[in-house]
């Protein structure tokens, strides 16, 4: 199957908010938009530090990957740092599988590692992506272990970057 990617921008938002859908494993946009701490992660896309990218295929979005900035005042989930954004992905069910999300997240990591010295995110200790993270130079944040909105455990995990490499190894 080929497909494109290109940068997330700001008139993208319906897109970010279609893919938070599914990377916060809930069955419907109406869902998401009722719970402030995950609209959070969608409203107002494009906002300073705002990054990302979408996979499209046959004229529709099949995934997307975005980093968003909070504030020690303003925290995400997977929040370390003010200078840390975090790391957001999804990729549509039937997609899935396909190399599209490693693909993402590769990209994103490649658009970041000369502008963040790090991308956290929060992941659910029993999600197998884990190990793609974890190949990606991801590591657990030892002490991040919480209790999430649907009572399971999840951490944070951080990617930090060489600041004397200018490639993803």
């Amino acid at each position: 199957m080929e497909y494109n990617i290109r940068p997330l921008i700001d008139g993208d938002e319906s897109i970010v908010w279609k893919m938070l859908m599914y990377a916060s494993h809930e069955s419907s946009l109406e869902t998401v938009k009722k719970q402030p701490q995950l609209s959070r992660y969608a409203i107002d896309w494009g906002r300073m530090g705002d990054m990302g990218f979408v996979a499209w295929f046959d004229e529709h979005f099949i995934g997307a990957a975005w980093l968003r900035l909070w504030s020690r005042d303003d925290k995400g989930f997977g929040y370390v740092d003010d200078s840390i954004p975090e790391f957001a992905i999804a990729v549509l069910p039937e997609y899935r599988g396909q190399g599209i999300g490693t693909k993402l997240l590769m990209q994103v990591l490649q658009s970041a590692q000369n502008i963040y010295p790090a991308v956290s995110l929060k992941i659910r200790e029993n999600n197998r992506v884990i190990n793609l993270y974890q190949r990606t130079g991801f590591v657990k944040i030892e002490g991040s272990e919480v209790v999430n909105r649907t009572g399971g455990i999840s951490f944070n995990m951080i990617r930090r970057f060489s600041s004397t490499s200018g490639n993803l190894g």
